[in-house]
């Protein structure tokens, strides 16, 4: 509206006595050139994210056509019933129309380019603060949740040594914690990978203390095929899971156990993770419902290729298929460290205690 106001002012300025505003004139003038311009952005924005470039080409040719075509009745139809200001209405020379509708197409598609990419700026420029605001937060968050991990050492430690003497259950229990403790904080990185030995003695210990949470009522098979020295893949993926299938699945169905199986597949350079569980048909445990999310968020940042995830699920039953390519790594590449051995009381002879009742 501004822009064909000050088209009118310009006119009217440059021509003061022989101007004649007409309403009718303006719109139907300048309705060719609203057309083009809103059309441009609304196929740029339709085609260009992502690049679709024959569709796009069309789309550009589809609007030169119509505005050819809107000149047309414009020009040599309405604008000489109307009477509108200017000269009068020449004879229709196809190649003459042609060439002057391509000008003010360009022109006006080429403003409708600009505006277009314009606005994308400024989307993306919001979208990036915003990601920058989620990203500080999220530190922020992660610092308020942040557990000193040599505090968790040294406390486990002190539990392991005191429940020795009482309970060997309870005690290779809080061993059994300090390993998965150790591992989750050591390889909640994206950006590190670790041994699948490694992964899958993490996922044998999380077996382990949820058979100690249920008494060893838990029904699970868990199988590994394949040679596993030094493969590689990025941590926590396989243990998301099964922790998925322990907090959703029904364990404790003698006749139905739990199936989880890795195959370890050297031909073909992949790692192949077959899992299927009862669903649990009584009260589930509380989740946060990202798990698998952060899954596929992962392998898609991760992997670029060679990953297949599909997940079955029925009322029934939930059975899923993960295959990723692995990374072999030379037999004298060393572990990575851990930045504490909380196993190392595992070793040794403590004498037994026996404890004293408290007194004030």
């Amino acid at each position: 509206m501004l822009y064909i106001f000050l088209g009118n002012l310009s006119e009217f300025i440059n021509s003061p006595d022989t101007y004649e505003f007409g309403l009718a004139d303006v719109i139907f003038s300048n309705l060719p050139n609203v057309c083009t311009f809103y059309l441009s952005i609304w196929i740029l924005g339709k085609y260009t994210n992502p690049l679709k470039t024959y569709r796009l080409l069309l789309a550009i040719l589809f609007i030169y056509i119509f505005a050819f075509i809107q000149w047309y009745i414009t020009g040599y139809h309405i604008r000489p019933l109307i009477k509108a200001s200017g000269d009068s209405t020449p004879i229709f020379n196809f190649s003459q129309h042609a060439i002057s509708v391509l000008w003010v197409f360009i022109k006006y598609f080429f403003w409708g380019f600009g505006y277009h990419y314009a606005r994308e700026s400024i989307k993306r420029e919001r979208k990036l603060r915003l990601i920058e605001k989620e990203k500080h937060e999220a530190e922020y968050a992660f610092l308020r949740a942040q557990i000193n991990p040599h505090f968790l050492n040294n406390t486990l430690n002190f539990f392991f040594a005191k429940s020795l003497p009482l309970s060997q259950e309870l005690a290779d229990g809080i061993m059994t914690l300090s390993k998965i403790m150790r591992y989750s904080l050591e390889m909640d990185k994206d950006n590190r990978m670790t041994l699948i030995d490694e992964e899958i003695e993490h996922i044998k210990n999380v077996i382990k203390i949820n058979q100690l949470r249920f008494n060893n009522k838990l029904q699970i098979d868990f199988n590994v095929n394949g040679n596993t020295n030094n493969v590689r893949l990025i941590p926590l993926i396989l243990i998301t899971i099964v922790e998925n299938i322990l907090k959703h699945g029904d364990c404790t169905d003698k006749l139905h156990p739990v199936k989880i199986t890795l195959n370890i597949n050297k031909i073909d350079h992949n790692i192949r993770l077959i899992t299927w569980n009862k669903k649990k048909n009584g009260p589930k445990e509380l989740s946060s419902g990202i798990g698998m999310e952060n899954i596929k968020k992962r392998l898609a940042n991760h992997y670029k290729k060679g990953v297949a995830l599909n997940i079955n699920e029925t009322e029934i039953d939930y059975s899923l298929e993960l295959t990723l390519p692995y990374n072999k790594v030379a037999d004298h590449q060393e572990k990575p460290s851990s930045f504490d051995n909380l196993g190392f009381l595992e070793h040794f002879k403590i004498p037994q205690i026996k404890p004293q009742p408290y007194t004030s």
